[in-house]
């Protein structure tokens, strides 16, 4: 990464931050407020999309400027714009560095059709250095694309605590990190450009939500890859606290190729100002010209602090390992992130990561700044 390109993308990111106002995901780290799942803030009980009235008055309350909140209330029609900016310089000690600049437009909408119906959608614009996931013997390769469809649900919730949605989404996941990079996501068919075409349920209590699911491909795949399946995720509170969540995740599925089945844990801790974030995913595979079947474990944990309300410091911990004949694949990770939310329109964060292949031995580094913006009505 070029030092002069680096310092341009930073001072753009703040000076558009300080005159526009970026967009933060509610974040997995909520839970040491006390905040078991994501239906308290989000419309969507799965989170990722748009805030309720009271969502966005907790969005502002932990910025910067969080004097600035107004309340509103929930309207018929919802929207946000989001653009987000990053630029990461990645090297390997026998390689030659690499450079990429990655800008993203997202627009997020939410229309209330009656009282019990609504439908969601969520569509990307992306540009220049794209990240596709390259092909392995174990799993698919899957395409970039400039435009994206990333949800379009119709959602119906007979009540506060049961819904029912249908259409194009990812797949539910246990901590639901916004980065999409993690091996719990990007090695389990949960990336960037995975949206299969599901159907699942959300039913919750005080101390407790499952979601189950069925799901079919989103059109993306190549025709030997298109994956049918199904899949629960159930979590409990296990103190009653609501700051000690511990769940599993299940889900198989079936495509020409092969089939895989995942069976995984997780926990979301909160300590007042800190807490823990951790998943385990056990997921045996099946597919093409692999005579035997292949195991492979996925490991992530993060410790965050709140130095402040806006100012949250993570540190980062994965394991990536495949067992299968032949051809044996073993990858370490860490990372160290820091991420301010400067207004509730506007964050910016900066991290290093390091990755070692154990095979190998070959260690890769990388530096990123991102900066993101939204605008909420």
């Amino acid at each position: 990464m070029t030092r002069g390109r680096a310092s341009a993308t930073i001072v753009l990111g703040v000076a558009v931050m300080i005159f526009v106002g970026a967009p933060a995901s509610a974040l997995p780290t909520m839970i040491r407020l006390g905040y078991t799942d994501c239906a308290s803030c989000h419309v969507a009980p799965q989170g990722g999309g748009p805030l309720n009235a009271y969502g966005r008055g907790i969005d502002v309350a932990q910025s910067l400027l969080g004097g600035e909140y107004k309340p509103t209330k929930d309207g018929r029609f919802m929207q946000d714009v989001r653009l987000i900016v990053q630029d990461q310089g990645t090297w390997a000690r026998d390689k030659p560095g690499v450079d990429f600049f990655r800008p993203r437009l997202m627009y997020r909408n939410v229309t209330s059709i009656s009282k019990a119906f609504r439908i969601s959608a969520t569509v990307t614009g992306e540009g220049m250095d794209m990240a596709p996931r390259p092909a392995l013997m174990h799993d698919p390769a899957v395409q970039p694309s400039t435009f994206f469809v990333n949800t379009a649900l119709i959602h119906y919730r007979p009540s506060e605590r049961l819904e029912f949605a249908a259409g194009r989404d990812q797949l539910p996941s246990g901590i639901n990190v916004p980065d999409l990079a993690p091996y719990i996501k990007s090695r389990n068919r949960m990336g960037y450009y995975d949206a299969p075409t599901q159907l699942k349920m959300y039913w919750g209590g005080k101390r407790y939500h499952v979601m189950p699911f069925v799901y079919a491909p989103g059109g993306n795949e190549d025709p030997g890859d298109r994956e049918y399946g199904a899949g629960s995720l159930a979590e409990f509170d296990v103190l009653g606290n609501q700051r000690t969540i511990a769940g599993m995740t299940i889900r198989q599925g079936k495509e020409q190729n092969g089939n895989r089945r995942m069976l995984g844990a997780y926990t979301r801790l909160g300590f007042g100002k800190w807490g823990i974030l951790a998943e385990h995913d056990v997921t045996d595979v099946a597919r093409g010209m692999m005579e035997e079947g292949a195991r492979q474990t996925a490991t992530y944990g993060q410790v965050f602090w709140a130095v402040r309300e806006w100012l949250v410091a993570s540190g980062i911990g994965e394991r990536f390992r495949m067992d299968m004949p032949g051809e044996p694949y073993h990858l370490v990770a860490g990372k160290l992130e820091v991420a301010a939310r400067l207004t509730s329109h506007a964050t910016i964060s900066v991290g290093t990561r390091f990755e070692r292949n154990v095979i190998t031995g070959r260690l890769t580094k990388a530096v990123s700044v991102q900066a993101s913006f939204k605008t909420v009505k």
